[in-house]
C-alpha cells in the first residue's frame, strides 16, 4: 500500500520559493484499470510525473527541486499540481525539454479523456448484449418445463455456462488537430532525448505512432522493446497495431 511518513521541504528551481512535499514509506504503483496511453483508473500513485505550478507561473518538476531534509511546518503550502487547463501555458513557456515532455504528456492523456467517456459507454453497451445473449442462450438450452420454471423464479444462468464469443469493440477515434499537434510534439522531444535523465520508453513511442495511425513505425518500436516486464502492455499495443486501431485501449494487468 502507499504510505507517507511524513513531509518535507522543497525549493522551487525557478524563484525558490518553498513548498512541502510528501514523503512516501511505500509505494503502491497498482490501479483498477490501465490505458495505453499511460492513464489509470483508480490509481494508488501519481502519474503526473512530478509536475508542479510554481507560484510564479512556472511549471517546474519535483526532480528539480531543491530537497531540505527537515519535516515541513503544517502552515507550509504543498506543491501545487497543475490542473489540466494550465498545461498549454506551461509547455509554451517551459524551461527545458524534459518539462515540456512531461506537461505534454499529461496533456496527451487529458485530451483523451473525452475518448474515454466514449468508450466507457460503447463498453458498458457491448458488455450489456452480450450478457443479455448469454441469458437468452441459457434458457434456449434447458427443456421447456425448466425453462418455465427457472424463468419464473428468475433463477440466473450457471457461472460455467459457455458465453458466445464476439468481437471486441472500440468507438472510432478521430483525435483533433490539437491531439495531433500534441502528439506529433511530444513524440519529436522523445526521440530527439527530451525526456532524458530518463530513457525513452519504447512502448510510449510505439503508442504514440499507433495513436497518430502510423502503424509501421508502431510495429518497429514494439519490435526493439525487449523489457518482459510490462509484456501484457506491449501485447495489447500489438493487438491494436495488428487490427490497424488507432484508438486508446484500457485493459488490466
Amino acid at each position: 500500500m502507499t504510505r507517507i511518513s511524513g513531509h518535507s521541504l522543497i525549493a522551487s528551481p525557478c524563484c525558490k520559493s518553498i513548498y512541502k512535499t510528501p514523503v512516501y514509506a511505500s509505494l503502491n504503483m497498482s490501479a483498477m484499470g490501465y490505458w495505453t496511453d499511460g492513464a489509470q483508473e483508480h490509481g494508488l500513485a501519481s502519474t503526473d510525473g512530478g509536475l508542479r505550478l510554481c507560484r510564479c507561473g512556472a511549471g517546474y518538476l519535483l526532480m528539480d527541486s531543491t530537497r531540505i531534509d527537515i519535516e515541513a511546518d503544517p502552515e507550509i503550502e504543498f506543491a501545487d499540481r497543475p490542473s489540466d487547463k494550465q498545461l498549454p501555458a506551461i509547455i509554451e513557456n517551459a524551461a527545458s525539454p524534459h518539462v515540456e515532455v512531461t506537461a505534454r504528456r499529461n496533456y496527451w492523456r487529458y485530451l483523451n479523456d473525452e475518448y474515454r467517456m466514449h468508450y466507457r459507454a460503447h463498453r458498458e453497451t457491448e458488455d450489456a448484449i452480450a450478457d443479455t445473449q448469454w441469458r437468452s442462450d441459457y434458457y434456449a438450452s434447458l427443456q421447456l418445463v425448466e425453462r418455465i420454471i427457472r424463468k419464473l423464479l428468475r433463477s440466473e444462468p450457471k457461472y460455467d455456462f459457455p458465453k458466445a464469443e464476439r468481437p471486441f469493440t472500440v468507438p472510432p477515434f478521430h483525435p483533433s488537430e490539437e491531439q495531433v499537434d500534441n502528439m506529433n510534439k511530444l513524440l519529436a522531444l522523445i526521440l530527439a532525448g527530451g525526456d532524458a535523465p530518463f530513457k525513452a520508453d519504447g512502448l510510449e513511442i510505439a503508442e504514440l505512432h499507433r495513436q497518430l495511425g502510423q502503424f509501421e513505425a508502431a510495429k518497429k518500436a514494439l519490435s526493439e522493446y525487449q523489457d518482459e516486464y510490462h509484456e501484457v502492455f506491449k501485447q495489447m499495443i500489438g493487438d491494436q497495431v495488428a487490427l490497424r486501431c488507432n484508438a486508446p485501449v484500457r485493459f488490466r494487468m
